[in-house]
């Protein structure tokens, strides 16, 4: 049993599938990090200019 737990914390072949996890997380957060801002302004933007809109066509 412990020659079995000894190659198993040996054994390296899931390491390159935690390193791309960990990767692929910190890229995703990374581009919320800059989407959610721009997406929170657009809507901002959309809306003063639904009003500016509605404003000129005398609605």
């Amino acid at each position: 049993m412990i020659s079995h737990v000894k190659t198993l914390c040996a054994s390296e072949d899931g390491a390159v599938t935690v390193d791309f996890v960990v990767l692929t997380a910190g890229v995703i957060g990374l581009a919320l990090l800059f989407v959610l801002p721009v997406l929170s302004e657009a809507v901002n933007w959309g809306g003063a200019i639904a009003t500016l809109a509605s404003r000129s066509m005398g609605n």
